[in-house]
C-alpha cells in the first residue's frame, strides 16, 4: 500500500500502510485529490488495471526521475496516461523530462536541444499577434515548443538556433490535434540559451533519433531521416471536398540502406519545389510514415515537418 509522510513540510510516498486518507497538497485553500483517490480513479476507469500495476508504474517513474520530481506529480502523470484527469491547482516548476509531460500542466520547466526552428507567423482574430515554434529533444523524446507574441523575437533575432541547448521555464502544456503534448511559452515564460548547469550528453542531436531510408517499414508519427535526393517527380494539384485546391510533390530519398518515396503537401510542396535538386542531402524532422497505395510505405511532409538542407554539415 501507499502512505504520505510529511518530512520537513514536504509530502513523500511510502509503503506498508493500511489506509490512505491524507491530502496530497493544499494550495490557496483548494483541496487536492488524495493518493487513494487518484489510484481509485484509475482503477474505476480501467478495471483491467490492478492496484499493484499502478504502484509498480509509480516506482518505475520515480526511479526514472531520480527523485527530482514530486511524488504527487508522478501520480498525476500516471493517471493522465490512463486517460484520467486529476483536478489540480498546483503548478509544476521543477525541470521535467519530455517523456513525462502530459497536457494541462502549468509553470513547467523543460530543457532540450533545439533540432528545428520554424518561421514566425502572424494570426488574426479578436486579438492579432505572432507565433512560432521549435522542436527540441532530450535523451528520450521530442517536443514541440510554441512561442507566442513577444517571445517570437528570440527567433526573429536569431538568438534561438538549431543545435543549441535551451531551458524553457514557466510554460504550460497543451494537447495538439494529433494527441501529442506540446509546451507553450507566454509573457511570463523565460528562455535561457546554453545553461551552464546541464550535461550536454543528455541532449543528443536529432541524428540520434533518425532512421535509415530503408528502415521505414511501419506507419508512425515523428519520423526523422536523412538521405540524398535520387529522383524528383513533377508536382500535381488536386481539388478538396470543399472545392479548394491543393498541391503535392513526390521525390525519392536514398541512403546505403535503400530508398523511400517522400510526399510533400500544399505549402511544403510550394516551399520545396524550387529547392530540390538531384544529389543534394536532405534531412526531414517530424515527418510521418504512412502506408502507400502499393502496400509499401512512404514518408509524408507537411507544415509540421522541418526540412533541413544543411544536414550533411551537422552531427
Amino acid at each position: 500500500m501507499l502512505v504520505l509522510i510529511n518530512v520537513a513540510g514536504f509530502w513523500h510516498l511510502g509503503k506498508n500502510s493500511f489506509n490512505i486518507d491524507v491530502i496530497l497538497y493544499s494550495w490557496r485553500g483548494f483541496r487536492e485529490m488524495t493518493a487513494e483517490e487518484i489510484i481509485q480513479s484509475v482503477l474505476s476507469k480501467h478495471p483491467e488495471v490492478t492496484r499493484a500495476q499502478v504502484l509498480e508504474a509509480f516506482e518505475i517513474e520515480k526511479g526514472k526521475s531520480g527523485g527530482l520530481i514530486e511524488d504527487e506529480t508522478l501520480l498525476r502523470l500516471i493517471a493522465a496516461r490512463h486517460g484520467v484527469e486529476v483536478p489540480q491547482t498546483k503548478t509544476y516548476n521543477c525541470s521535467l523530462s519530455i517523456s513525462l509531460l502530459v497536457p494541462k500542466l502549468n509553470d513547467v520547466t523543460v530543457s532540450g536541444r533545439i533540432v528545428a526552428v520554424y518561421p514566425v507567423k502572424s494570426y488574426e482574430g479578436k486579438q492579432s499577434g505572432k507565433y512560432a515554434s521549435l522542436l527540441i529533444v532530450d535523451r528520450d523524446s521530442l517536443l514541440r515548443v510554441m512561442l507566442w507574441n513577444d517571445k517570437t523575437s528570440l527567433i526573429e533575432s536569431g538568438e534561438l538556433k538549431a543545435g543549441q541547448i535551451a531551458r524553457f521555464s514557466h510554460g504550460y502544456t497543451k494537447e495538439d490535434r494529433n494527441g501529442q503534448t506540446e509546451l507553450h511559452l507566454g509573457k511570463k515564460s523565460v528562455v535561457r540559451v546554453n545553461p551552464q548547469d546541464v550535461d550536454e550528453a543528455g541532449f543528443p542531436f536529432i541524428s540520434h533519433f533518425s532512421i535509415r531510408c530503408g528502415d521505414v517499414t511501419t506507419a508512425q508519427l515523428n519520423v526523422h531521416l536523412t538521405g540524398k535526393v535520387k529522383e524528383i517527380f513533377p508536382s500535381s494539384t488536386f481539388t478538396r471536398q470543399d472545392q479548394t485546391s491543393g498541391k503535392f510533390l513526390r521525390f525519392v530519398l536514398a541512403d546505403d540502406s535503400g530508398e523511400v518515396t517522400v510526399v510533400a503537401w500544399n505549402e511544403k510542396a510550394e516551399e520545396l519545389e524550387p529547392l530540390l535538386k538531384s544529389g543534394i542531402v536532405v534531412r526531414l524532422v517530424n515527418a510521418k510514415a504512412k502506408t502507400a497505395s502499393n502496400g509499401g510505405f512512404e514518408v509524408h511532409v507537411d507544415a509540421a515537418t522541418y526540412v533541413d538542407f544543411s544536414a550533411s554539415r551537422e552531427p
